[in-house]
């Protein structure tokens, strides 16, 4: 077997529409404030901006990863985890059958959803590469599409408690999610196995006649870790999954050690203020479904986009004096051939991040300030897919909305 430059990962963006009590606020009397005459009026624009806030009807699951994490300590970031290769087991397909879907049809079924480029983690992961290779995995084994799929739920089980599952009976090719709420099954016990051991959550799907909700699940973007960031690296399929409504949440206490149910403009809004921690990929991803104010938009948006494909993007980090730039494709900045498996230190330069912004025609990039990522782009982006919301009052954002 092989030395891979990295591991492989799933992850998903939960959207699901928010509470009553979210989408009035923390104190409904303050927000009636607005009206009152008695109320300064720098007061009326502060509880003006947050009565905003809640106006918006999702909300997004971030997951705080255990400040003992060899990656990501401390960081608030969306569940997952790496692949496994239970995630290809030729057994699911016994499992999809069950729900009148075979091999030829379910595969046809995934695979039309989608007409564009596709990153190479979507064509042959290296897991499966050395598993076939190594003889631990069929050739009969699952497709990227799907497994990839499997592994985002599998991990949110894990992480969050929330089985992303629908039961037998039905028709499982449905728009919005299963997440099951028989209390008959017991399932913090399998929650707990699954931990421990992936393959347990095939064994689970089996005995209980439970499937993966798959079809809940649209392709959102590809992340690679670029060459300069630590001992570890991870290539990450993004999903995003549409609820109708907030499931339970219950964490490991491990992995994962809080959560927030929060907008987008919230909890970049906390990053900002240093009061959470957030990796460059959140930030940028939650930037970009920053443009959309509704849960149907949202869930319309992921649905059409999707048959764009994706890419694998990699950003390519240099330092400046007041801070450094994660240069992403777009940007005038980034390598024409960037170097995926190098070890290069990472270059330094005298200018201010300001002074690169005015140099640079194209930008599709992240400062780093400390702690604190910001996004700033100017590109339409590829794949039909949005660009950040920039935050800054020069920069303004490109949306490519079908």
């Amino acid at each position: 077997m092989t030395s891979n430059p990295w591991k492989e990962a799933s992850t998903l963006i939960m959207v699901a529409r928010a509470s009553i009590a979210q989408k009035v606020g923390p104190d409904l009397a303050q927000n009636l404030m607005i009206t009152s005459r008695v109320v300064q009026a720098a007061d009326k624009q502060s509880i003006k901006a947050s009565k905003n806030l809640y106006k918006t009807d999702y909300r997004v699951l971030m997951v705080k990863r255990s400040n003992l994490s060899s990656f990501m300590a401390s960081a608030y970031v969306f569940p997952g985890g790496h692949i496994e290769i239970s995630d290809f087991s030729p057994k699911w397909w016994d499992i999809f059958s069950r729900f009148g879907m075979n091999k030829d049809e379910l595969t046809s079924d995934i695979r039309s959803r989608v007409s564009g480029p596709r990153p190479p983690l979507l064509e042959l992961p290296l897991l499966v590469k050395d598993a076939l290779e190594s003889g631990d995995l069929s050739k009969d084994h699952l497709i990227p599409e799907i497994a990839l799929r499997i592994a985002a739920i599998r991990e949110t089980f894990e992480e969050a408690g929330v089985p992303i599952l629908r039961k037998l009976s039905g028709n499982a090719i449905n728009e919005s999610a299963g997440t099951i709420v028989n209390t008959d099954i017991d399932l913090s016990a399998w929650r707990n196995k699954t931990r421990h051991n992936g393959s347990a959550f095939l064994e689970l799907c089996s005995e209980l006649n439970l499937c993966p909700d798959i079809w809940s699940l649209y392709e959102w973007w590809d992340w690679l870790t670029p060459i300069s960031v630590g001992h570890k690296r991870f290539d990450t399929m993004f999903y995003l999954c549409c609820l109708d409504k907030q499931p339970e949440v219950v964490i490991d206490n491990a992995e994962v050690t809080n959560l927030k149910w929060c907008t987008p403009k919230e909890i970049l809004k906390d990053h900002k203020q240093e009061g959470v921690f957030l990796a460059p990929p959140q930030v940028y991803e939650l930037a970009r479904i920053d443009n959309l104010n509704s849960f149907n938009s949202i869930q319309e948006f992921a649905r059409k986009r999707e048959k764009h494909g994706i890419e694998r993007w990699m950003p390519v980090i240099a330092t400046y004096s007041d801070g450094a730039i994660s240069s992403l494709p777009g940007d005038d900045l980034y390598p024409a051939e960037p170097d995926l498996v190098g070890l290069k230190p990472v270059p330094d330069y005298p200018q201010t991040l300001q002074e690169m912004r005015t140099k640079s025609k194209n930008m599709n990039r992240i400062e780093l300030t400390g702690p604190i990522s910001n996004c700033v782009c100017n590109r339409k982006l590829s794949c039909g897919h949005l660009s950040p919301i920039t935050d800054s009052p020069v920069m303004h954002s490109v949306q490519s909305m079908l």
